[in-house]
């Protein structure tokens, strides 16, 4: 399907599909699609069944916007299920660092561009929100108009759901410690990406924290761990820290975090999803933002 040749604007980095992915029912599929500036990934579950049947990752070759649009382009029209319209919802998850949370009691759509231009610069850009009615916050966040459009006009709109890589992570930790009962104590979940980490704290069903930084070390990498759990007051001895994500047993980054954090563990397997062999426990962590976006249903 894909491949790397230098005429290609991606290079596929993992294809993974379950045997029982039919074609012919992706009526009764989710389909996601995470896209940031040089990847995009895809997953599909049954929501009926919460298997996952489906998980794709690619690296987008492009430098400017409209590159990474020709890159899609490109993908769309050497993969047949992506062009395909009868899936049952699709979830657009868009990764950048124009957003920001608002509380549920505060939030009024109308001031959405307000919310935005305070914490970063918009411009141009198409403005959506998600509300997390469980957690009374709302993520606002901006969106490449071109980018949208493109995915709008591949899409029927009532159809296409789009959110933001914050509100994947923040209802994948919610679900996660939601099925592996909830703690009484906070509990801090990382999601470390090549040169970002998410940082998320929950307690029960309230989000205490949310932020994502980017690293270049991984001495920096620890440093914002470690200062988040110190500006919420939680004891490195005391409180858990879940890592998800690309950091393995075998990373420098997690080494020196053990010399720090006593209750230092990897995510237990996704309580709302059921995996078959193929998919490997390292590769579900992964790919956690796409594999929680179809979690994000609008209620409010």
């Amino acid at each position: 399907m894909a491949d790397s040749s230098p005429s290609k604007h991606y290079q596929s980095l993992l294809a993974v599909k379950d045997k029982r992915f039919d074609a012919g029912r992706l009526f009764q599929y989710h389909l996601s699609i995470y896209i940031s500036d040089t990847c995009l990934k895809i997953s599909c579950v049954n929501p009926t069944t919460t298997q996952c049947l489906l998980l794709e990752a690619y690296k987008l070759n492009c430098v400017h916007s409209y590159q990474r649009v020709q890159a899609i382009e490109q993908l769309y029209q050497d993969h047949p299920l992506l062009v395909a319209r009868d899936w049952s919802a699709v979830t657009l998850c868009i990764s950048n660092q124009q957003y920001t949370l608002i509380p549920k009691a505060f939030f009024q759509e109308e001031k959405l561009a307000g919310y935005l231009s305070f914490t970063c610069p918009i411009d141009s850009a198409a403005i959506r929100h998600f509300t997390h009615s469980h957690l009374d916050i709302a993520v606002a966040f901006a969106v490449d108009p071109w980018l949208l459009n493109w995915f709008q006009a591949a899409y029927d709109q009532p159809q296409l759901h789009t959110i933001h890589q914050a509100s994947s992570l923040i209802q994948g930790t919610w679900a996660y410690l939601r099925g592996n009962k909830l703690r009484l104590l906070p509990s801090v979940l990382v999601f470390v990406e090549v040169n970002h980490l998410h940082i998320t704290v929950m307690q029960k069903s309230q989000l205490l924290y949310y932020n994502k930084f980017e690293y270049t070390n991984s001495d920096a990498l620890l440093y914002y761990i470690l200062i988040v759990m110190r500006t919420l007051k939680l004891d490195t001895n005391l409180h858990e820290v879940m890592l998800g994500g690309a950091i393995t047993e075998s990373t420098l980054a997690y080494s020196k975090a053990r010399n720090y954090i006593r209750k230092l563990t990897f995510a237990k397997p996704l309580p709302y999803l059921k995996f078959r062999s193929v998919f490997t426990r390292k590769m579900t962590h992964a790919h956690l933002d796409v594999l929680s976006a179809h979690l994000c249903q609008q209620t409010s």
